[in-house]
């Protein structure tokens, strides 16, 4: 602002220009601070459709009653959506009833043919315990401290990939 008031003088003339000069530098401003929030838009929308592309459905015909997040769930043939952290979705074919079951990952993916969900037996119950998928292996967070390990009663069901 100081070199202005030397290179125009301090005439009645100085003020206009400046109050000029100082409306074109706030429109600058404006521009970009409007050009970095639709550049932010545009970077959020990007890293949201490449989430979504990493959700991965695999289905699992379970024959026997199971437990998980204190529902019990009836045999019957399963979808399962682990394209969500946290969480793994569990869905039973042909009904409306589908379930978030809070996972943590710990492990590596899995090849196809070694994809499967592991069901632990306590107190005649069968509770669900892990999933090894293609993506990751996922601990179902009550059984976080007994990951990767394998117990009498232990049942493993085979995940399939469309």
């Amino acid at each position: 602002m100081h070199s202005i008031h030397r290179l125009l003088g301090n005439g009645a003339n100085s003020s206009a220009w400046e109050n000029c000069f100082m409306c074109s530098r706030r429109r600058r401003r404006s521009t970009n601070h409007w050009a970095v929030t639709k550049l932010a838009c545009v970077l959020f929308l990007v890293s949201s459709v490449s989430l979504a592309q990493r959700v991965v459905t695999a289905t699992a015909n379970i024959p026997f009653d199971f437990w998980a997040e204190g529902q019990k769930l009836a045999a019957g043939e399963y979808t399962f959506d682990t394209g969500f952290p946290g969480s793994t979705s569990v869905h039973r074919k042909g009904t409306q009833m589908t379930i978030a079951v809070p996972v943590i990952t710990y492990g590596d993916p899995v090849k196809k043919e070694d994809a499967k969900i592991v069901f632990v037996l306590r107190d005649g119950k069968y509770y669900l315990a892990e999933f090894w998928c293609m993506s990751d292996r996922r601990v179902v967070t009550a059984e976080f401290d007994h990951r990767g390990q394998t117990t009498a009663g232990q049942r493993d069901v085979q995940l399939s990939y469309p």
